[in-house]
């Protein structure tokens, strides 16, 4: 339909509407949490724990599969990693960390607080 001066009312409450039909539709999509896929790759894993505000290399990610430190599923040459096993290992690795380097600043007397943690 063209637009003339006959009609332009019609055609701005038509815009109108379609604007916020566009608003509705965005303001879902903002709403919704970001959906956290069931299996991880290397790239997402490391992507995964810097959110968490771990930073880790892939290298090392790679390393620690071959070692066995880290829980993963391994399919050819493809390692995949669930972020539940990820979450429950993280917080009994750092824990960990923690205990020991509490330990070692109650000696020194030094009192540190962490954003990142880096695992080298």
């Amino acid at each position: 339909m063209r637009t003339d001066y006959n009609n332009l009312p019609e055609q701005i409450d038509y815009l109108i509407s379609e604007i916020k039909e566009v608003k509705e539709i965005l303001s879902q999509r903002i709403g919704k949490p970001e959906e956290i896929p069931k299996f991880l790759s290397v790239e997402q894993l490391k992507h995964y724990l810097y959110q968490q505000g771990v930073l880790i290399s892939k290298s090392k990610l790679y390393k620690m599969t071959s070692k066995d430190e880290i829980p993963c599923y391994k399919t050819g040459n493809r390692v995949y990693f669930s972020p539940e096993e990820i979450d429950n290992w993280l917080s009994a690795y750092l824990n960990q960390k923690s205990k020991t380097n509490n330990t070692k600043e109650k000696r020194e007397g030094i009192i540190k607080s962490r954003k990142i943690i880096f695992i080298a």
